[in-house]
Order: structure tokens, then sequence, then C-alpha cells
């Protein structure tokens, strides 16, 4: 060995702990000087700092002989220990070279538990093979790096990492782990697959195989063991032996479609596999063995009649059309049959009544049959069966992702504007028609009114002007009211504040109706007024009856307050309908006619309901007092004589007595028809039965201030003296 002298000009190259230790020991080798290998080992151990050199300088004092120096130094390096890597290779080297398998395991077995690495793991497993010779740590170790291995994927992703490494012996060695049960024949062939990809041994692939075929009792064991055979080593002969020996097992449709299956997909073995597909056809009945069925004779046979068969007969027992849905997109994926599809589809818009459903078949129709107008004629089915906000959305999303239909376009964004609930909701709309039908404005504009018409906040306000300035920026008349609006919201903020601190503490309908019409006459803001009478009529509602004393102010406040004619007029019908005695009638066409400030709309609207009740009295054979009280109100409440007297002679047809022609008479007397008055107190008199009647009669003519000559000569007729006149 280098002497003294020798080894004096290498150390002048050593800076570090190891290049120290390794010179030592080179110098303590025989013939060793031990003093010059101390002397390096001290000038070592001056520059230790982490746990491997002091392994390597105590390693030097071994071979120098000086155990006790060196069970010093690898107390500094076990203590030193900061991971799982250190502490193993510490420990390995006070075991194999200090001797101390106790203290070498102590530190080998917490490095194990530290860590989880695969590789650290395997090295560990060297270090304990080689140093502690200990078989029971080893096997733990292995099971440690094997542990989260559940399937044959798992052993082969963890047997080729290993294998990457350099260590393909090993790897194999944890692979086997993975082999399964000869009976789990899809196991065995995924292993044997493993086996032959990892490691390319077709003679242990031919052995896992083999010894599998014991075990096969059922056709799918066998087209599972023959694809092996065919797959993995090319041995046809194998896997035609596999496959006839499965059909002497099959017994049911489930193994037929195993076995047709086999012999099309690995034999190529058409005629077979459809004879197989046949027999499996009519032993099936149920949808998913009918659409397995139908799926694979779709990808293995030339002749797609087998699998068009089994989709008519999968058809013929679906009764939803996310079913026929479904069966539709499998016939085009796997048949290409597009008149086949689109009847499936037409079967499926017969069962498909939300707008959900339709909108979903409208896109699988699009997808797959690419017919623009049977599309867009699902799609506007999809708008009338629409019932809430978000029905017609999924239409305006699905259009938007499409080229659409301008006129569907359109009455889809009608449909979502009619049916929005909220301002926000209505802006959407808005938003959405500014992208769905550029250059035309029209359900942007009619989208804004309505916002506009039901602003409710000073934050919905702001939000409208926004959307006013971006969707419509050249229309400065209407950006202008809003901008005015707005900060009028803003300056009378404090005041809508009180106002709806008042409104928390409003309990009666009357009390809503009330401050609705503080609101208009303050701060002119119709949309706040129409949410209060909205409520005002919902309490209403809440009580479950019909009382035109309690309607009456809602009808005038929404008729001259917030000029709502459509909401007017729905509450008109309400009450129209709710009139069930004159009073009523009379009571609702003197408010409307009389009450509202719009009179054109109040009189047409009461000529309309009068005229509706005569239809009503002609119908029911009434008495001539009813036709009476009806000609009366048509003449105080529409000053209409044509109309009233029209009426009047109805109700002369209806005459019976000498009271209802004396009534009618009065009533023509006042309204200036003299000539008319003569004529029906002539008919009066004519009626009286008696002297009784006639005094009767005299009576009401005096007390209507009438004097008639043919009535006086009847009474005096009768016996009397005239003494009524």
């Amino acid at each position: 060995m280098a002497t003294r002298e020798e080894l004096s000009a290498q150390a002048s190259a050593c800076n570090d702990a190891a290049s120290y230790a390794a010179l030592a020991k080179q110098a303590a080798a025989e013939p060793a000087d031990l003093d010059y290998a101390k002397e390096l080992l001290a000038k070592g151990e001056s520059n230790c700092s982490f746990p491997a050199h002091y392994v390597a300088v105590a390693e030097g004092y071994v071979a120098a002989g000086d155990n006790d120096k060196a069970a010093a130094l690898y107390d500094e390096a076990a203590n030193a220990c900061f991971d799982a890597k250190e502490k193993a290779e510490t420990g390995y080297s006070i075991a194999k070279f200090l001797g101390d398998r106790d203290k070498g395991r102590a530190l080998l077995e917490e490095a194990i538990s530290e860590t989880t690495n695969t590789t650290e793991l395997l090295s560990y497993a060297g270090y304990v093979q080689d140093a502690l010779q200990d078989n029971a740590l080893a096997n733990k170790l292995f099971s440690k790096v094997t542990a989260n291995c559940k399937s044959i994927a798992d052993y082969q992703k963890l047997a080729s990492d290993i294998k990457n490494s350099g260590n393909p012996t090993t790897a194999l060695m944890v692979f086997k782990k993975a082999a399964p049960s000869s009976s789990e024949t899809a196991d065995v062939v995924s292993f044997a697959k493993g086996l032959k990809d990892l490691f390319g041994d077709d003679k242990e692939v031919a052995a896992t195989l083999a010894d599998a075929e014991s075990n096969c009792m059922f056709p799918a064991q066998f087209v599972a063991l023959a694809g092996g055979f065919m797959n993995l080593l090319g041995d046809k002969a194998k896997a035609e032996d596999l496959l006839e020996q499965g059909k002497n097992f099959a017994m049911s449709g489930e193994e037929n479609l195993d076995l047709a299956t086999g012999y099309a997909s690995l034999l190529g073995d058409q005629a077979t596999a459809k004879e197989m597909y046949g027999v499996a056809l009519n032993e099936f009945s149920g949808k998913e063995d009918l659409l397995k069925l139908a799926s694979a004779a779709a990808a293995n046979m030339d002749d797609k009649t087998i699998a068009g068969k089994a989709y008519d007969k999968l058809a013929s027992k679906l009764s939803t059309h996310t079913d026929l849905a479904m069966l539709a997109k499998a016939v085009n994926d796997n048949l290409g049959d597009k008149d086949r599809v689109a009847n499936i589809y037409a079967a499926a818009e017969s069962k498909a009544t939300t707008a959900a459903a339709l909108v979903s078949l409208a896109g699988e129709v699009n997808a797959n049959l690419q017919d623009p107008a049977k599309t867009n004629a699902l799609y506007a089915k999809a708008v009338d069966a629409c019932k809430v906000y978000t029905d017609a959305t999924s239409i305006l999303e699905a259009l938007a992702k499409n080229p659409a239909d301008a006129a569907l376009a359109a009455t889809s964004l009608q449909k979502a504007l009619e049916l929005t609930e909220t301002n926000a909701q209505v802006l959407d709309v808005a938003q959405r028609a500014h992208k769905l039908t550029p250059g035309d404005n029209t359900v942007v504009i009619q989208a804004l009114d309505k916002a506009e018409a039901n602003v409710s906040s000073l934050d919905e306000m702001r939000k409208l002007a926004n959307a006013s300035k971006q969707l419509l920026a050249d229309d400065a008349e209407r950006n202008d009211r809003i901008g005015a609006k707005l900060a009028k919201r803003e300056a009378s903020q404090a005041r809508y504040t009180e106002f709806q601190n008042q409104e928390k503490t409003l309990t009666r309908p009357n009390q809503f109706i009330a401050l609705a019409s503080a609101v208009v006459e303050e701060l002119e803001d119709t949309s706040y007024a129409s949410q209060l009478l909205t409520t005002a009529e919902e309490k209403m509602q809440d009580a479950g009856t019909f009382s035109f004393a309690a309607y009456q102010p809602l009808i005038v406040s929404v008729g001259n307050l917030v000029k709502d004619k459509a909401w007017l007029a729905r509450l008109l019908d309400l009450a129209a309908n709710n009139s069930n005695t004159f009073a009523q009638v009379r009571n609702l066409g003197e408010t409307v006619s009389k009450q509202l400030s719009d009179t054109e709309f109040g009189k047409t609207w009461t000529q309309q309901f009068y005229s509706a009740q005569l239809e009503k009295l002609d119908a029911s054979n009434a008495s001539t007092f009813e036709y009476n009280k009806l000609a009366k109100a048509v003449k105080e409440h529409l000053d209409d004589d044509a109309q009233a007297q029209i009426i009047l002679d109805k109700g002369e047809s209806k005459a019976q007595n000498h009271f209802h022609f004396a009534y009618m008479a009065e009533l023509a007397q006042k309204w200036g028809n003299s000539s008319k008055a003569e004529s029906l107190y002539a008919k009066a008199t004519a009626a009286c039965q008696d002297a009784s009647q006639q005094r009767e009669l005299a009576d009401l003519m005096r007390k209507a201030g009438v004097v008639s000559t043919a009535a006086q000569t009847a009474t005096q007729s009768q016996g009397g003296k005239g003494t009524y006149w």
C-alpha cells in the first residue's frame, strides 16, 4: 500500500471529512500506518457537520481498529440525523461496519416507519438484507412497499417504476405478488398482459394462461382466455379450441352474446357470430341486455341487421323521452341510420311534455341529425311549454350556442320576458336579446320599459340606467328620462327610506293603498306604488272571498295612480264575475264610469259591462223591474238615452200590471220623454182591474207630478169623484 510519504501529497488536496476518511482507510491498509490514519481522521473529524460526515470518519476509525472512537462518532451521527435517509444510512453503517446490529436495527426501523418513497424503501430492504440479514424485517419492508397496491394495475405500475430504476429482478418479484387465482380468468389475462408488457417473457405468459384453462366453466371465461392466447401470443388455434369448448357451456342469451363477440372480434368468424347473436336476440327482452347486444353486434359485425333488429326490439319497450333519446343516439353512433334515428326522435317528442325535456331533445336532434328545421320546431314547442323563467332561459342558452332563427329567438325572448319575476331577470332578458337579435331592439326596448315600470330601489334604478346606456346608447330621450328618475330617486332617498320603514308596519290592504297614493303624490313613483298595490291585492286574495267594498279602492288606485290598463282590466273582470246582485252591478258600473280618471276607458268598459248584463237578463227571462233598474243605471252612469230606452222597451214587453207601466212611465217622464210617459200611463190605466187599482195608479201619478186625463176619466167611471186629482 501507499506510504506516509505518498499519501502526504494527496492529503494536501483533502478539504472535507469524506476525503480525509477515504485517505485514512488507505493508511490503515497493510502495511498499516495507524498513527498516520488517525492523524488524517482527526482532521476529517474537524470538518464534520452532517451525519454522513460522521459516518465516513467513523468507518475510518473502524478500519484503524479504534471501535470506541467510531462508536462515539456514530452517536454524533445518530443525534444529527434529520430525515429517514440519514437514519437508514447511519443505521446500515453501524450494523455493517461497527457490528452493532441492535443499534443499527433501531435506526433502520425508524427510517422505514418515516418514508413512503418506493425507491428509498427498496434501498432500505437491501441494507436490511446485507447488514442485518434479517428476513423478517426485510419482508416487513417489502409489505410496506406493496401496501398501496390494490389491483393488478397498481402492481404493474409499481413494478414498472422499480424496473425503470434499474432493478428488473425485484420488479418481477413485486409484480408476481399480483398473480390472481387461476379461476379468475379475466384477471389472469390482465396479469399475463402485464408480464408481456413489462418483461416480454412469452414462456411465462403461456404458462400463466395455461394454468387458468382447467378452471374455465362459463363461456365468458373461455372467451377471455381465448383473447389472452390470441392477443398476447397470436395463438389462433388455441383461441379456436377455447371458443369451441365455450359453446358446450352456452345456456343463456348472455352466454351466447359473449361467445358471439368472441368469434367475431377474435377470429373474424362472422357466420358463427351472426348465428349466436341471433340466439341471444331471441332470448333477450330487457333494456340493458338489448342495448348491450345491439352495441356489440354493431361494433363486431359487417352486417348490421342483427343490431338493427335489437334496436327495434328495444324501441318497443321504451316509454320515456330520455330512454328514447338514448336509443336514438346509440342507433346514430352505431348504425348511422338517419331515418331510423329520426323516427325514434319523433317517438321521443311525443313523450316530452316539459320545456326541459324538449330543450334536451332539440339539442340531441341538432347534434345527431343536423336538421335545423326540426331542431327549431322542438325549441318552439319548448317555448310553448315554458312555465317558469328558468325554462325560457334554458332555451335562450341553447340558442346562443348555435346560429338562431330570428323568429324563434324573438319568440323565446318574449316568453322569457313574460315569465320574469324580478328586475334582475328583466335586465337579463335585455342583455340576451341584445346578443341574440343584433340589429333588432324590439325585445330590448320592451324589457327596459318593463324594468323601468317595476323599479323598486335605488340600486335597481342605477342598474337600469347602466343597462339603458349600454344597450340603447342612441336613445337619448330614454336615457335622459331614466337619468332624471335616477337623480330624483337619489335626491329623495331619505323619503324613500321613510316610506319603506312605514311600509314594514302596515298590515291591512287599505293601508298599502293609502301609502301608494302618498308615494305617487310626493315622489311620482308609480313603480313603487304598483308594488304597494300588489301587496294590497295579495292580502285581499288571502282573505279567500271577494268583497267589492274592499276591491273598489284598489280598482280606482290602479286606474288613477299607476294607470296599468292590463291590471285594471283584470281587476274589473274579477269584480264583474263576482257581481251577483244588481246592487253589486250598479256599484261596479258607477265606480268605473264615474271615478276613473280615464273617462273614455271607464265609459267604454261600463257600456260593455251593461250590455253583458242585458244579455243575461234576456237569457234568464227577467222581470220588467230588472230591465227597468238596468235602464236607469245606463241612463245615470252613461247618459245613453238610446240604450236606456231600448232596455226600457224590453221591460215594457214584460210588464204585467199597472205598477209596472207606472214605474216605466215615471222614468220616461224624468228623462224628458213626455209622449212615451203618456203612452205608458195609458197602458197602466188600461191594466187596472178595479177601482182600488185605479186609485193606486192615481196616487202614483200624483206623487210623480203627472195629470192624466185618461186615468182621471177611468177613475171617475169607477164611481169615484176624482178625489185623487
